[in-house]
């Protein structure tokens, strides 16, 4: 019988945990893929915000170091975790706050992490042989396993490269070389990201789309050089959802469960949320975006489509939260256009299930979108994503330009306020006709669980650990 593969994951958001945006919805369900399929052992691993409702065990305190001095930790677990165990870093200096990010001092506080995950290499029975870790939070990890447990491998999967972390280079004094801390940014900042990408064994991203475009200078955000010198350990692998948290059969949180096969029991979830915004019940698509209020989420080329377009053919629903500007422009909006479009910003998963349930056409006009996770959910619940066709987008929905038997989706043909909106209407369009239920079809049959994802991971794992 051939020895499990032990997992140290190691993520900055985990859901239920601590929720901002779809890494932690990665974190859920990724390893709780690997252990159902078998073969693995994998305990996870994050910081403990103030904002984290479970039950704790008490593990250990351990030192830390910082700068010339050191920190305390204490290492909990919740004892609840029976898929995979959970363990939390926690230091109140750190992590005790209203929120997870946006912090001046953020570099400091996920090194502190980084430092601290290391350190409870030390303090568990669990010795893993691969430590899987995620985004910048966690970039420093492989440069410090490199240096404290050369024998433990590390994968660093980039979720978005535009976001990288920094920590003045006093706090890696004496540990690293002057060639290296010059590799890492020196003499200013030292980048959680180009550690990440320079010491890891493996490299992957979330789409096989993302990992063409950090190919392309214009999407590596200053990281094209160390990209092209880690070329052929690149490996682009699709993120999945878990199907079973979301299936419209089966969802308590939605009014009318449905599936595949009757598709037209939507019409009773969205004459529901209509009912709940004070929507007027016409028989013309709903649309919806459940996404952070941000510019990179395209929300001003949305306002732009919306001037473009005949409001009386459609109604929009955005749910969501962010730049407290968009905020105010959507209620702007929605003051002007009460009776066609509505802004909530006051997210919550239920209320998220509900929307991806009632919606007929789902928006996606994102400027860059690595994997997405929200067209995934939207498909699975019989919504038609009308999308960017950037990164993951691009890999998952499947325009009538590509085969009408295949169609899910439309593509915008640029990032434009007009592109969207003739994607919009074309999609207005398509909702009249008899070839409606067949886009919806084929969203909801498509396949975004994690088992393709995990059968290439496990390929990749055994390959860094010299299994064949």
């Amino acid at each position: 019988m051939k020895r499990k593969i032990k997992i140290l994951y190691v993520s900055a958001e985990v859901a239920p945990y601590a929720q901002v945006g779809g890494l932690s919805e990665v974190g859920r369900s990724f390893p709780e893929a690997l252990m159902a399929a078998g073969g693995f052992e994998v305990v996870r691993v994050m910081p403990l915000y103030q904002s984290v409702n479970c039950s704790l065990k008490y593990v250990a305190d351990y030192s830390v170091p910082m700068d010339q001095g050191y920190e305390t930790c204490v290492l909990k677990k919740d004892p609840d975790a029976k898929e995979v165990p959970t363990y939390f870093i926690s230091n109140d200096r750190y992590f005790r706050r209203d929120r997870i990010y946006a912090y001046e001092d953020d570099g400091l506080r996920f090194f502190f992490f980084c430092r601290a995950v290391v350190q409870m290499l030390q303090s568990i029975s669990f010795h893993p042989d691969i430590v899987h870790v995620n985004d910048w939070h966690t970039g420093m990890l492989p440069l410090l396993l490199k240096k404290e447990f050369p024998g433990i491998k590390s994968v660093y999967t980039i979720h978005n490269i535009a976001y990288q972390g920094f920590i003045p280079a006093a706090f890696l004094e004496g540990y690293l070389s002057e060639a290296e801390k010059l590799r890492l940014g020196h003499p200013e900042w030292l980048n959680f990201m180009k550690a990440g990408i320079i010491y890891a064994d493996l490299i992957t991203t979330v789409s096989p789309g993302y990992a063409k475009e950090l190919g392309m200078e214009e999407h590596s955000h200053g990281m094209g050089a160390l990209l092209e010198e880690r070329g052929d350990k690149i490996a682009g692998i699709l993120n999945g959802i878990d199907m079973e948290h979301y299936n419209p059969q089966s969802d308590k949180l939605i009014p009318y469960p449905y599936d595949a096969g009757h598709p037209e029991l939507k019409k009773k979830n969205r004459t529901h949320l209509r009912g709940l915004y004070g929507l007027p019940d016409k028989d013309i698509p709903l649309m919806a975006m459940v996404t952070r209020l941000d510019q990179a989420k395209g929300i001003d080329i949305l306002l732009k489509a919306i001037s473009y377009s005949r409001l009386s053919t459609y109604q929009l629903i955005i749910l969501g939260s962010g730049n407290p500007y968009y905020h105010g422009i959507l209620s702007g909006v929605t003051a002007t256009y009460g009776k066609n479009i509505v802004a909530d910003f006051c997210y919550s998963e239920a209320l998220a299930r509900q929307v991806y349930a009632a919606a007929d056409i789902y928006l996606m006009p994102s400027l860059f979108e690595p994997c997405g996770l929200g067209q995934m959910y939207a498909m699975r619940y019989g919504a038609v994503p009308v999308v960017n066709p950037v990164g993951g987008l691009r890999d998952t929905v499947i325009p009538p330009g590509q085969g009408r038997d295949r169609a899910n989706g439309f593509h915008m043909e640029c990032w434009s306020g007009q592109a969207l909106a003739k994607e919009m209407e074309r999609a207005v369009t398509a909702y009249h006709s008899p070839e409606w239920r067949k886009y919806i079809r084929n969203g909801m049959r498509m396949d975004f669980s994690w088992q393709n994802s995990v059968l290439e991971y496990r390929k990749y794992y055994r390959e860094l650990l010299g299994r064949t």
